[in-house]
Formats: structure tokens, C-alpha cells, sequence
């Protein structure tokens, strides 16, 4: 109704009763909501004037109100007329009879999609819980740095700004802001961690000792990567420093020194591989001195480790001549494989992936699908004559390395695929001119996992395109799709049904993920880990093919909006054109995908998103600073055990804003009721349910040091912890 006040007064009443009229219809109680301004205009000076000639019509009280108004209002006249209203359930994305939806923003400039979930994976799972053990471990709490990281990355969060739908300057500073959130939140991470690892013991002569950190307040057992400078010499000839005023340990080893073995606190040697190394210049830094440039070997270790809850565990890496076999690209053709599956390469860069238990092969495993988009930022609209290509049979590998280890392998290798340069010129066709899609790609399969880590760089010189990569499900049908939203897991239909009346935008079977979307039957599926890609569909099955998994690369469009798109009538925004979202240049991502048999419960799902995106962290050990030896060598802050086994999902964990406790937030995706059990290594003598907002509600029960909650279907729970000093 926005508009109603710019029409000349004697077409206001008529127009008014006809609005009026055709809302009263779709009412229940007859009162209707006519809302009269949109996010880029101010109430219009004849708004009042408008309002007081309705209000003065036949069988009409018309009102300047508000939302909750209106609310209470419907409320009130429900119970006193004992109406039953209509149940809505779902997520509402559709409704395109009524309003746009503008699916297209969740694939427009994927490059902020991706930043964005870096900065926010890092400072919720992350730096967050890594503070907060410091603080509980005695360091002062960095509440100015988290706040300015959040402040900072929220300013990139107006609709218009993360949906990438708006002008190109508004957009380059996005990147600005999320490199400062970045580098503040990584540089927050490094200092918690070295403050934890300074109140670990020194590790003896011969090891340089780690603490491998688990942010997860369920345990970790899989693969940590930790990097380890061995220092060689000096590279600074003629100075002389004391190494004793070193902020970390200084100890010279032999130029052939390697790790001859890691070992736990026990003394049990942890299974370990050294996957690359490289000769480098460090710094060793000092309070009281300048830095000491130091050559050091510094060799890239993956380790088999198993730890403790929300805590950290401690491993000596001895020094000495290198042991076991190494990793090799010798042999083994162009396949990869450990006890779950076996990867082959084809000659046109897709998988065929072998799933050793069901005995089942996903056959082109991540094909490279382009289409032609005429579109704009908010909405995806092909040409009218289409030109889709495809990497399967076309694209050609080249500089293929395979390396074998027996904690991890890799396959390396790039790939091309030709596609139009761009859309013609009266855009209803793709231009006869071609221009290469490069890619380079690394694949990476880890003992006893099933998830499968794929990182893309792609250098992108066409315009006016979308680049998806497929996923092959293993089903004959698919009927569903599960992905994560914020606090759960949706379900949505695979095609949609498209209704015959007419539509202000056109349906779409695409949809949003955070971290994961898994579709199949029963008997087999695939699982899809994102990074900042947030836009999937399913494709139904076509010529005896499979149902696939399609995840956007890349939607590359030159213009904020556009009128004269098949997808949608009128413009939604301004025509101007914005040569920033065509994506030119090299784009980096990170996905992967885990193909199953029977399908993985919410909670299940949920685990395997929070492990791709929030991995456990390491830290080269410091010990000998303030509070040395005041942590023992394996240590849990807290812990959460859950009835069913680890169904609550992690949300936060964190040091409370304005309180000394902490704060911890779960949720259950699944619909059966949750029993959660929550200790601390300090001892829980009170425990609240608070808000969202971290004000208390009511107490919970603690007992012998254990707090208890309840979590029903679907619910969140915040909860505030004090313990003992």
C-alpha cells in the first residue's frame, strides 16, 4: 500500500476500497494489514490524509498502527470469536503469487558468501571457546577485540550488503571489512592458544611439544594438522642473544633433523605423517629483546589423536631422523583410497567413487555443469536459447599428482572447460566466442572417514554465466533434501510443484545450506559440505542417471537489476550496472562430499558441518610464561553428555558479556527430546536458563557438580554456568 498515497485524490478511494477488499478476503476476522512503505522510502506527507478518508468510507475503521498492534488485535478477536486459524508449516519460501522472493541473492558474488562464513565459523567455533579457556585458565578477557570482530563483521550483514545485490563500491568495501574481522579474530586465536600452551610444562630436550585443541564440547577422535618449525640455525651471523629471553624455547637441531615420533601424555606414540616440508626464515620473539630471524626446517604434520571435550591434550613431537614410509606420488595410477572408499580419477576430472561396504560406485562425482544467466543479482534467468556444457567427456587433466599416505592421501590436478564468453548482445543467446574456465583442484581422503575434502580454485573469464559442480546421489529417486538453517535441519521437497496461476517470480527447486545438504533414499545418498557456498538444487534423474547434488560455484551477472527477465516481472532494485558481480578473476573454495548408505541422523549431520568448517586447532607449546605448570597435559574445561549419544548441537560457548560465567548454548535438530548433562572442570554450583540475550529465566537443577536440561524437538537452550574459583 505503499503507493496508495502518490495517487491523485480522486483515485485513491476506489483504489483504497479495492486493496482493502481484495485482503479482507484471504482474513479470518476481517481485519487487514495494509502496509504502507517499503526499506527505501520515508511515510509520504498524504499518508494521514489517506488513512482519514478510509476511515471515513462506508463499513471501514481505518488506523495508523503498528505490528504487534495488529498482532494482538488478530489475537484478541481469535479468541473471542473461537476461530480456527489455517497452520503454516515450513520455512515459507514461496508465496511468488505475492511477493518475490529473490532466491538468486544466495549464489550472487560467492565470493562474500564464503568470507562471510570464514569470519563467522571462526568467531563462534573458534575464537570464541578459545578465549574463554584462556580466561578460565587465568588470562585476562579479550572482550574488546571480540566485540570489535563482531561489531565489524556485522556491519556487512544489511540484506543488500550480504546478498551481494548491491553497487560494486559497496562491495569492495565488504571485502575491506571482512579482512579486518579476519585478521582480528586470527590474531585473537593465536594469543589464547599461546596462553594455554604457556601454562603446559616445557616438553623435554629432544621434542618440541603441541597442544592440539578441541572447541567441540563433544570429543574428537580424527586427524589435527599442526605445523612445527625445527629451528637449525641462526639467521642472523654474529648475534648473540641470551635464548633464555625468548618467548618460546630455543634449541638448536641438526640440518637432517625430522619428527622420529609424537607421543601423548602417556607416553603412547600417536600415529603421525609429515605431509610436506619447506625451508623457511622465523621469528622468535621476545618481550625484552627485538626478534631473532631463525632458519628453521618447518615440516606440515597430520596426527591420529584422540581429545577430551572442550579442552586440549598435549603431544611431544620427538627430533630426530626421519621414520616410516614416506608419502609418495609413486604408483598407484590415478586413485586413492582408505578403508571406506576408493577414489578413481577420470581423464575428464571427475570421480568415480566406490563405496567399499555397500559396494556401490557414484560414477562422475564432481562434473563442472555452465549455463548461460541474463539475470541480475537478485534472480537467475537463462537465455532463450541456452547453451549448457558440461566437464564429463570434454575437459582433459593435466598435472595430476597422486600421493599416498597412510593417514591421508591426495589427488592433485587441473582441469578447463571452455564456455562462451558471454551472453550475446540482445542477450537471448551465449556469444560463439569461447573463454577457458581453469581449475585446480585437490582432493584429500583420510583414514577411517568417509568425507572426501575438495578444495577449487577456479580462474573465471567468462561473463554471464552459473558454473555448478555436481553430486551423483546413488538413488533411483529422491523425494527430499535435508539441510542445515540457523538452530536445525530442513527438509525440503526435491522438485517443487509449480502452481498454474500466475506468478510475480518463478518458482525455484533451488535452495539455501549453511554448512551441509544430504539428499537419497533409504539405501544410499550423498552428504555435500559447504564453505560459504549456499546455494544447492536437486536435479531429478534423466537418461538412466541418478538424481544429483547441484552446488553453485559461481553466478556471474552484470547488473544490479534488470526488467526484462523470463524469471521475474519488473525490476527489483535499480537498473545499474554493476560489473563487480561478473566474478572475474581467481576465487577459492573449500567443500567436500561423504557418500552413505542409510541416512545420517540431524545430529549426525550437524557433526560432520561443525568438523569441515571448525576443525580442532593446534599450537606449538611456549611453556615457562606466567602460570607454567599450572595445566596438566590433557585437560577438559567442560563437557556435555547427551541422552541420545551427542544429539545436542553446539551453538556457543563463551565467556558471558557482562558477568564472570560462562555461557553455553545448545540445540536439538531432531524431533525426539534430548537429556543433557553438563559438567565443569571447575566445578558447577549454580546454573540458569537464560535468553538469547543472556538474562536469566529460571534456574536448573545441579547436582554432585551437574547441571541438567532438557532440550524438546527442535528447541534452544542457553544456559549460564558458575562455578567454584
Amino acid at each position: 500500500g505503499f503507493r496508495l498515497p502518490l495517487l491523485p485524490p480522486k483515485e485513491r478511494p476506489v483504489a483504497a476500497a479495492s486493496m482493502v477488499a481484495s485482503e479482507r478476503a484471504r482474513s479470518a476476522v476481517g481485519s487487514v494489514l495494509i502496509m504502507a512503505g517499503i526499506d527505501h522510502t520515508e511515510p509520504h506527507p498524504e499518508l494521514l490524509t489517506l488513512i482519514g478518508e478510509m476511515d471515513a468510507g462506508e463499513g471501514v475503521a481505518a488506523a495508523l498502527s503498528t505490528l504487534p498492534a495488529y498482532v494482538a488485535g488478530i489475537r484478541a478477536a481469535v479468541a473471542e470469536r473461537d476461530i480456527q486459524l489455517e497452520v503454516v508449516r515450513g520455512e515459507m519460501r514461496a508465496g511468488e503469487d505475492y511477493s518475490n522472493l529473490l532466491p538468486g541473492v544466495l549464489s550472487a558474488r560467492t565470493y562474500l558468501k564464503r568470507s562471510n562464513v570464514r569470519a563467522q565459523a571462526l568467531l563462534e567455533k573458534t575464537v570464541e571457546p578459545l578465549a574463554l579457556f584462556a580466561w578460565l585458565a587465568g588470562e585476562p578477557h579479550p572482550s574488546g577485540v571480540l566485540a570489535y570482530a563482531w561489531k565489524t563483521l556485522i556491519e556487512n550483514h544489511p540484506h543488500d550488503s550480504i546478498c551481494g545485490c548491491s553497487i560494486d563500491a559497496v562491495h569492495a568495501e565488504n571485502e575491506t571489512r571482512f579482512e579486518r574481522v579476519l585478521q582480528a579474530a586470527d590474531g585473537q586465536a593465536k594469543r589464547s592458544l599461546r596462553a594455554l600452551a604457556r601454562r603446559v610444562e616445557t616438553a623435554p630436550d629432544d621434542a618440541i611439544r603441541f597442544l592440539a585443541v578441541n572447541t567441540d564440547v563433544h570429543p574428537f577422535s580424527g586427524l589435527v594438522e599442526v605445523v612445527i618449525d625445527v629451528p637449525v640455525e641462526s639467521a642472523e651471523a654474529g648475534r648473540n642473544l641470551d635464548t633464555e629471553l625468548f618467548d618460546a624455547p630455543l634449541t638448536f637441531f641438526p640440518r637432517s633433523s625430522s619428527i622420529s615420533g609424537v607421543f601423548d601424555s602417556e607416553g603412547g606414540a600417536v600415529p603421525f605423517e609429515e605431509v610436506r616440508r619447506e625451508t623457511r626464515i622465523a621469528q622468535w620473539t621476545s618481550r625484552v629483546e627485538l626478534p631473532l630471524s631463525v632458519q628453521v626446517e618447518r615440516l606440515h604434520l597430520v596426527c591420529s589423536v584422540d581429545l577430551p571435550p572442550a579442552g586440549f591434550a598435549a603431544f611431544d613431537a620427538r627430533v630426530g631422523p626421519p621414520t616410516g614410509a614416506p608419502r609418495t606420488g609413486e604408483g598407484g595410477g590415478r586413485s586413492i583410497e582408505n578403508d571406506l572408499l576408493r577414489l578413481d580419477l577420470n581423464d575428464d576430472g571427475t570421480l568415480d567413487v566406490h563405496h567399499k561396504r555397500t559396494r556401490a560406485t557414484y560414477r562422475h562425482v564432481l562434473e563442472f555443469e555452465d549455463v548461460g544467466d541474463v539475470g541480475d543479482e537478485y534472480t537467475y534467468s537463462p537465455p532463450a536459447k541456452d547453451r549448457r556444457l558440461s566437464s564429463r567427456g570434454w575437459s582433459k587433466v593435466a598435472n595430476v599428482v597422486v600421493e599416498h599416505g597412510a593417514l591421508r592421501s591426495a589427488l592433485r590436478f587441473d582441469t578447463a572447460l571452455d564456455v562462451p564468453e558471454r551472453a550475446s548482445a540482445d542477450r537471448r543467446s551465449r556469444a560463439q566466442e569461447m573463454a577457458p574456465i581453469r581449475a585446480a583442484l585437490e582432493i584429500e581422503l583420510t583414514q577411517r572417514s568417509p568425507v572426501v575434502s575438495c578444495r577449487l580454485r577456479v580462474d573465471n573469464r567468462a561473463s554471464d554465466h552459473r558454473l555448478r559442480v555436481l553430486f551423483p546421489t546413488g538413488a533411483r529417486t529422491v523425494v527430499e533434501s535435508r539441510a542445515d538453517t540457523a538452530f536445525g535441519v530442513i527438509v525440503r521437497p526435491a522438485q517443487r510443484l509449480v502452481p498454474v496461476i500466475p506468478m510475480k517470480e518463478s518458482p525455484v527447486n533451488t535452495g539455501p545450506l549453511q554448512s551441509f545438504v544430504d539428499a537419497g533414499d533409504p539405501k544410499a545418498g550423498m552428504t555435500v559440505l559447504s564453505e560459504g557456498l549456499m546455494e544447492y538444487e536437486v536435479l531429478a534423474g534423466q537418461e538412466g542417471e541418478d538424481p544429483r547434488i547441484a552446488l553453485t560455484v559461481l553466478r556471474c551477472v552484470g547488473w544490479l537489476s534488470r526488467d526484462d527477465l523470463v524469471t521475474r516481472s519488473g525490476n527489483a532494485g535499480p537498473s545499474l550496472e554493476t560489473p563487480g558481480a561478473q566474478c572475474i578473476g581467481v576465487h577459492d573454495f573449500r567443500f567436500a562430499f561423504a557418500v552413505r548408505a542409510e541416512p545420517p541422523s540431524e545430529g549426525a549431520l550437524c557433526a560432520l558441518g561443525r568438523q569441515f568448517l571448525a576443525p580442532p586447532v593446534a599450537v606449538v607449546g611456549t611453556g615457562g610464561g606466567p602460570g607454567a605448570s599450572s595445566l596438566p597435559r590433557r585437560h577438559s574445561f567442560l563437557s556435555v553428555e547427551c541422552e541420545p549419544k551427542r544429539t545436542a548441537v553446539l551453538s556457543a560457548l563463551k565467556k558471558a558479556d557482562d558477568r564472570e560465567s560462562v555461557v553455553l548454548r545448545l540445540f536439538n535438530p531432531g524431533e525426539g527430546p534430548v537429556e543433557a548433562h553438563i559438567t565443569s572442570a571447575r566445578g558447577l554450583v549454580t546454573a540458569f536458563q537464560t535468553n538469547l540475550r543472556e538474562q536469566r529465566r529460571q534456574p536448573l537443577p545441579v547436582k554432585d557438580g551437574r547441571a541438567s536440561l532438557s532440550l524438546g524437538s527442535r528447541k534452544i537452550a542457553t544456559v549460564e554456568l558458575g562455578g567454584r574459583e
